[in-house]
């Protein structure tokens, strides 16, 4: 039996997934296809396989929080194949009681126990046992302290055995067990990472280049942002969410959301994408991944249906953002706008948001393309490094021993 220690940050997206493990990011799609059969015809070279698991990730799972052993296609290698796949519907499923994040996270986080345990035993000779501590969030609306104990119950009660396949004869059983999952409203880690980096000190360079030259302010750093009142907009692929934080403060009162994002426009285009590449039908996810990629042949094609679309949900999003400020009479002092429905959003969503800001005296942070996707999980991640995580688990741990006396 080989051991392997993991401490991973799993954002939980509807669109996406990211893992990001010691520093190292892993995205996949949030999608998973149940299967009948292993997929593969053939062994794969093992190396090759290891290296390129995300790739072709197929895993059978028996897990205490879901109703029965299923084997899955996960993420990347669930979009490519033919049949019907599945994600979090859009703005109608409740993130902690899905079975999409947990697939996701199990069939990634057993994906990463194969990579460690090979750099030990090049023959993947063994079973594989995985310690693991995980942080990851729910939408503040979403969460409350009842919720976010039963979604990392979801995780930490039992152990789950998840066999990753490697081949048409080689596979890798991983029994997964959970010591701590601490579950964030999922604006405090963005707080978190707006203001320190990895190794606890305000956060300076790039990210906040633009802001700097906007607002006059040189030097500047992440300390600005640790005493702010923010409103922040988490453009997603279903849902936008509108928390309010107060420092490193969620304002449970106000936790507003609403079922806009780029899915929704990707999903209004569905048709008439299918009609003008001339295929039958397409699916959200598939339309997505052309947005994102911008060499596909079918990008600009894309690009061009889904403006309008985009249009609507830059003014429900305005419309939400309003009613936020009018709620607290416009006590805020910057608007943080982020997540990966900020970037396709930009050009309709900027000026809007520029103009609102200017008129009520507040500041606007637009978070940069290159880090718009990643500040969530980044701020998870640093809550492992930056000894917050232990100190929730020790206390958490502290609790629980009292109860039993």
């Amino acid at each position: 039996m080989v051991k392997v220690d993991l401490r991973v940050a799993t954002d939980l997206g509807n669109s996406e997934v990211a893992l990001m493990e010691r520093g190292q990011l892993t995205l996949q799609p949030s999608t998973v296809v149940k299967t009948n059969k292993n997929p593969f015809y053939e062994d794969l070279v093992l190396a090759t396989a290891v290296k390129d698991i995300y790739k072709q990730l197929v895993v059978s799972i028996t897990s205490p929080a879901l109703q029965a052993p299923a084997l899955y296609l996960i993420g990347d290698f669930a979009t490519e194949g033919p049949g019907y796949y599945t994600n979090t519907v859009l703005g109608a499923t409740q993130k902690h009681s899905s079975d999409v994040p947990i697939v996701m996270a199990l069939g990634m986080i057993a994906a990463k126990a194969v990579q460690k345990a090979y750099e030990k035993d090049s023959n993947l000779s063994e079973d594989i046992t995985a310690t693991v501590d995980m942080t990851t969030g729910l939408p503040v609306r979403e969460f409350n302290q009842d919720v976010a104990k039963l979604f990392a119950s979801r995780f930490m009660k039992g152990v789950h055995i998840v066999t990753v396949m490697l081949g048409k004869e080689k596979q890798v059983k991983v029994e997964i067990d959970f010591d701590f999952v601490q579950v964030f409203p999922e604006a405090i880690p963005v707080a978190f990472s707006l203001a320190f980096n990895s190794e606890n000190n305000y956060r300076k360079g790039e990210i906040f280049k633009e802001f700097q030259e906007e607002y006059g302010y040189n030097p500047f750093s992440g300390e600005y942002f640790t005493d702010k009142r923010i409103l922040h907009i988490d453009v997603g692929d279903g849902t936008t969410e509108f928390p309010i934080t107060d420092g490193f403060s969620p304002n449970q009162k106000l936790a507003q959301g609403t079922n806009n994002g780029i899915g929704h426009a990707a999903e209004n285009i569905l048709d008439e994408y299918a009609s003008r590449i001339f295929v039958s039908s397409v699916q959200r996810q598939d339309v997505s991944k052309v947005l994102k990629q911008k060499t596909h042949k079918y990008h600009s094609v894309a690009m061009e249906l889904i403006q309008v679309e985009l249009e609507k949900q830059a003014q429900e999003i305005m419309r939400k953002a309003r009613q936020q400020l009018d709620t607290v009479q416009n006590n805020i002092d910057v608007i943080v706008v982020y997540g990966g429905g900020s970037i396709l959003l930009k050009p309709h969503l900027y000026d809007l948001l520029k103009e609102l800001c200017e008129q009520r005296q507040i500041q606007l942070f637009y978070v940069p393309e290159a880090y718009a996707s990643t500040l969530y999980v980044e701020g998870l991640h640093n809550t492992l490094v930056n000894d917050v995580y232990d100190d929730i688990k020790a206390a958490v741990k502290e609790e629980e021993k009292k109860a039993l006396k």
